[in-house]
């Protein structure tokens, strides 16, 4: 069932590891439950996408055409520590690149990265309020000047800028920048989300890399429990965003979450579709049920739960 980008999410995809730790056995269960395409791990069990030579990965392609699957892309998490301070910059960098090299070969359309934590951006500072004219205060008794005073504006932890760590920025922009070379020798797309730091951060890291290879892999679980909006989210990243991952879960006290099954959490799947739509998205929608304990049930529940959600 190989479509084009424009069809693909409309048929969906799968993360192979849910399915099974062997990708064919992987490749047969999720075309059994009608998925369109797998996701892959950079390693599934015994296999390391990084090590495949050009013959493995042309036993990899056959296998997707032998199930009429295509692969929605392949992701890597960078862990706790990320590109920051006390990270493996440098083995990182080279990870990556060598699952981009293992990605053109396999004709992905795109390789999702975990950033880990990211240096936050400073709350912009608020304008000072101007003062009020008399005129603009109404009428005033003549001959008797009037100056309206404002009180102080409430401060928050919100309207507290947050304090910039410039060692940590530099890493993250200078390895950024550094991977946005090899994405461009590569010719591959990178589209990168973080669960350690928010929308606001993903932002500026990749506005400031203003690499053409660079986009979002867009969580909504990570949406929920996000200081920004959904609006706002869409505003600054909806024409970046290049995967999209199908996860649900419960929004609870403290802005935690509890995983569960898509159309059975707090994520608006009607509203978030319309958005992707707003926004033009037309790529893969990948049902990623690893947190759940019944993967297989959880899948089949997501799929039919996204096309619900799509009538």
């Amino acid at each position: 069932m190989s479509g084009s980008q424009s069809s693909a999410w409309r048929s969906l995809a799968v993360v192979a590891a849910a399915m099974d730790d062997d990708f064919r056995a992987a490749a047969k269960s999720a075309r059994e439950l009608q998925f369109g395409a797998v996701h892959l791990d950079s390693r599934l069990g015994d296999l390391d996408l990084t090590q495949l030579s050009q013959s493995g990965r042309r036993d990899l392609r056959a296998v997707l055409r032998s199930s009429q699957l295509d692969l929605s892309g392949v992701r890597l998490d960078l862990g706790a520590k990320g590109l920051g301070p006390g990270a493996g910059v440098d083995a990182a960098l080279d990870r990556i690149e060598k699952l981009l090299e293992t990605a053109a070969g396999l004709q992905s359309p795109v390789v999702c990265v975990a950033l880990g934590p990211l240096p936050a951006p400073p709350h912009p500072s608020k304008p000072a309020p101007l003062p009020i004219s008399s005129q603009q205060a109404g009428a005033i008794i003549v001959d008797i000047p009037f100056v309206a005073k404002l009180a102080p504006p409430v401060t928050t932890l919100h309207d507290i800028p947050v304090a910039v760590d410039p060692t940590f920025t530099a890493m993250v922009d200078g390895a950024l920048a550094e991977l946005g070379r090899r994405a461009d020798r590569h010719g591959v797309t990178l589209a990168f989300r973080s669960e350690l730091a928010g929308f606001d951060a993903l932002h500026r890291a990749v506005r400031n890399a203003a690499c053409p290879w660079f986009g979002i892999d867009l969580d909504p679980v990570a949406m929920l429990s996000d200081n920004w909006k959904p609006y706002e989210i869409f505003s600054n990243l909806g024409g970046m965003i290049r995967h999209v991952r199908g996860r649900d879960a419960i929004l609870g006290a403290d802005h935690r979450v509890k995983p569960a099954m898509i159309g059975r959490g707090s994520v608006d799947w009607p509203g978030l579709l319309s958005d992707l739509e707003d926004a033009g998205y037309h790529g893969w929608i990948t049902v990623d049920p690893i947190d759940l304990t019944d993967r297989r049930s959880a899948a089949m529940v997501g799929l039919n739960s996204i096309r619900s959600a799509r009538q």
